[in-house]
């Protein structure tokens, strides 16, 4: 699955977002996300010769899904603290 997001989906900025993507959600809602798209593209509200176009709004899709699900997807940074004192 998240090799297909890779090759279709990304636009250079959004390997990260869709590694954690697949690895929090179901994949049936990625899959979900991916059908939505598709709709989005044969209706030509998307451009599908826009790959920037087709990232941005899988992502929008993907991540109400996850809300939707009560999912965050976000990484989060954990500060150290390198000078201990």
């Amino acid at each position: 699955m998240l090799e297909n997001l890779l090759a279709d989906y990304n636009e250079g900025r959004s390997m990260s977002f869709y590694c954690l993507a697949t690895a929090l959600m179901p994949l049936e809602l990625i899959d979900k996300a991916i059908s939505g798209l598709k709709e989005k593209l044969a209706s030509n509200q998307i451009d599908s010769s826009d790959i920037k176009a087709k990232a941005k709004a899988l992502r929008a899709i993907i991540q109400s899904l996850a809300q939707e699900r009560g999912i965050e997807l976000k990484f989060r940074k954990k500060m150290l603290n390198c000078h201990p004192e």
